[in-house]
């Protein structure tokens, strides 16, 4: 039997001068995160935590942190999901280095990639394991 996935989508944000970073996720099993017909549910993931985040510019003033990075997405195991990621978002609240939580994520990630939405293109996943556009 195939290990079961974890997709996450990850936010870099700031709030009120305060570094936050949402997540949201689904547990997949058997599928290519990126195929055609895991896509929608991959787009699901990332409207979710969207939506979350619009909602709490009722809060204050609210920005995504880096414009190549602010926006991820990993798949990952559960496990590695539970014992590494309150650590590695953690350490990114407290110091705001991005490079650091990139290479630690691409440590533990089976696959991670920047997101992007482009006008007339749509969703635009740069896979920053393999240092491809899909």
């Amino acid at each position: 039997m195939e290990e079961q996935k974890y997709v996450i989508a990850i936010a870099l944000a700031e709030q009120n001068n305060k570094r936050l970073m949402p997540l949201g996720g689904k547990t997949f099993s058997g599928v290519n995160t990126l195929s055609q017909s895991s896509k929608k549910e991959v787009e699901k993931i990332i409207l979710d935590l969207l939506l979350r985040i619009f909602q709490r510019t009722t809060e204050g003033s609210l920005k995504i942190s880096n414009d190549e990075s602010g926006l991820l997405l990993a798949e990952i195991s559960f496990e590695s999901l539970h014992n590494n990621i309150p650590v590695i978002k953690s350490n990114w609240i407290n110091s705001g280095d991005t490079d650091t939580l990139i290479e630690k994520l691409k440590s533990i990630c089976s696959n991670l990639w920047s997101i992007k939405f482009q006008k007339h293109e749509g969703i635009i996943f740069n896979d920053l394991k393999n240092k491809k556009l899909s």
